[in-house]
């Protein structure tokens, strides 16, 4: 249960093929609260809040999205994983490209780290993942076309128009792992939220879980101008796990 934050924010064809981003509306910043449930056998639990945030702000004197995202396992869950789970990314205010991923990892009573940092002008990601007790592994990778962490991706989702039906290729960087995805916008979908676009997200090689489940995941935006994150949904070995914002 890990990567269960994965799985709450989540949670997009080559980079010069992505389509124009939109402008940051103010209302579109700011926190918006979920909550994760998990459902098998017909019963579902509600097994953690989790709070992701979106703000203005600068990272080496340059202007950025800062998204903080943060969640909180309830009492019975915390057998399975940390009590808080913790990520932060930072992105281009312009196109909403990724500049750098931090998430702190704790197992054991130590401390490790997933650190992803991106060199535009060398088109390189530098990905540093620490789970104690084994020393940190650092791997460099080519930018191949659209590659972030889910974090970002999540950014990404938000501020750019993308064609419905279109798969759109892209590599997704997680717990050390680059993994080859695909990001398609289904169109239209008022069935499970009023007023959204439905976008499946589809990992080629590998999933989410450490046993490989996961591998897909159902994505709701508003198409309102705070083009907020209202749900997400992904089948697991055993059970689903969603994510639904709060009322």
């Amino acid at each position: 249960m890990v990567n269960v934050f994965n799985i709450a924010i989540l949670l997009v064809s080559a980079l010069l093929s992505a389509p124009a981003s939109n402008s940051i509306p103010a209302e579109s910043l700011g926190d918006v609260q979920y909550e994760v449930r998990y459902k098998m056998a017909g019963i579902t639990s509600k097994v953690a809040d989790a709070t992701i945030s979106l703000e203005k702000g600068t990272r080496d004197g340059k202007a950025v999205l800062h998204s903080h995202a943060a969640i909180r396992a309830s009492s019975i869950f915390r057998l399975f994983m940390d009590a808080e789970y913790i990520a932060d990314a930072y992105l281009t205010q312009d196109l909403q490209d990724p500049v750098y991923y931090f998430n702190p990892v704790k197992k054991g009573g130590k401390e490790g780290k997933f650190e992803c940092v991106y060199d535009s002008k060398t088109k390189t990601i530098t990905s540093v993942f620490q789970r104690p007790p084994q020393d940190a592994v650092t791997k460099t990778y080519t930018m191949d076309g659209l590659s972030m962490d889910l974090l970002s991706l999540l950014v990404y989702v938000r501020y750019h128009d993308i064609p419905a039906n279109s798969p759109l290729s892209m590599h997704l960087l997680m717990g050390g792992k680059y993994v080859a995805a695909t990001l398609t916008n289904q169109g239209a979908d008022s069935d499970r939220f009023p007023g959204t676009e439905r976008f499946l997200l589809k990992m080629i090689d590998g999933g989410l879980m450490e046993n490989g489940s996961g591998k897909e995941i159902t994505v709701w935006r508003s198409t309102g101008n705070d083009r907020c994150i209202l749900g997400l949904e992904t089948s697991l070995s055993s059970g689903v796990m969603t994510v639904a914002i709060k009322q």
